[in-house]
């Protein structure tokens, strides 16, 4: 027998963690994550580690598996952000040195 509950349960945290997937789409395709800043990501990877830690102790798998998707998820994130970040810094740095050039 199905338990609606927990299947209402499973079914949201799909849905939270799909909705980081147009963002990282879309970081992916400009490479630009400027508007992104590092301390939101810090919080909200904060409050999906903790949301992991407090679910497992409570037993509560429709919380922590769709927590570790999610984390998993902002991890990816922050690896994109660090990446086009250093790209952007050495495209800046080269034409500064093109302006360089009598």
């Amino acid at each position: 027998m199905i338990d609606y509950y927990d299947a209402c349960g499973y079914v949201a945290g799909f849905l939270f963690a799909c909705g980081l997937i147009p963002q990282l789409h879309k970081s992916y395709q400009t490479k630009n994550l400027e508007d992104i800043s590092y301390a939101w990501q810090f919080i909200f990877i904060s409050a999906v580690i903790l949301g992991i830690i407090y679910s497992v102790h409570k037993d509560l798998p429709p919380v922590y598996i769709s927590s570790s998707v999610e984390l998993f998820f902002m991890i990816i994130l922050v690896i994109m952000k660090i990446i086009y970040s250093k790209k952007r810094d050495e495209k800046i740095d080269d034409k500064d040195k093109v302006n360089l050039l009598p």
